[in-house]
């Protein structure tokens, strides 16, 4: 992923990081986005170090980031490896990077309270690549066929 993807995180980040959940301000910076984002329910690992791997849940992923939520709490800037399962059926089915997280707000549904971070995607492997991409693929032909 190029450095100008990453400046355009840093710019639209709030103050420390933390994003502020405002609809008129995330309308807008949704259609400024380079890469459509698309809304998933996939289950993530994410680790510093293998030995402690931790989990989330991806509710929504572009070519160059993704939204998720964890019980964990993450600072900003930390850098981690991800890998995002695309399949409930089949956990081969993945794609591993390295991440950013960008910035970080709380995050409440019904009984369940955590953190919801935004997420840079940097590097992955081509075949990572293509996966994501096709996958991406996939959501997109989804989105335009349904009425």
């Amino acid at each position: 992923m190029s450095q100008e993807d990453l400046k355009e995180w840093e710019n639209d980040i709030g103050e420390g990081g933390i994003m502020v959940d405002k609809k008129v301000a995330l309308s807008s910076y949704e259609e400024k986005r380079q890469h459509p984002r698309f809304a998933v329910k996939l289950p993530v690992d994410y680790w510093q170090t293998p030995e402690v791997i931790q989990g989330g849940l991806v509710a929504n992923i572009s070519k160059t980031g993704l939204c998720m939520y964890s019980v964990h709490k993450i600072e900003i800037k930390t850098k981690l490896r991800v890998r995002i399962y695309l399949s409930k059926s089949n956990s081969l089915d993945c794609i591993e990077g390295n991440a950013k997280i960008m910035w970080m707000g709380l995050h409440r549904e019904q009984d369940w309270h955590g953190f919801k971070y935004g997420v840079y995607i940097g590097e992955m492997t081509p075949d990572y690549e293509d996966r994501l991409t096709n996958y991406l693929l996939m959501l997109q032909e989804q989105q335009n066929s349904s009425p």
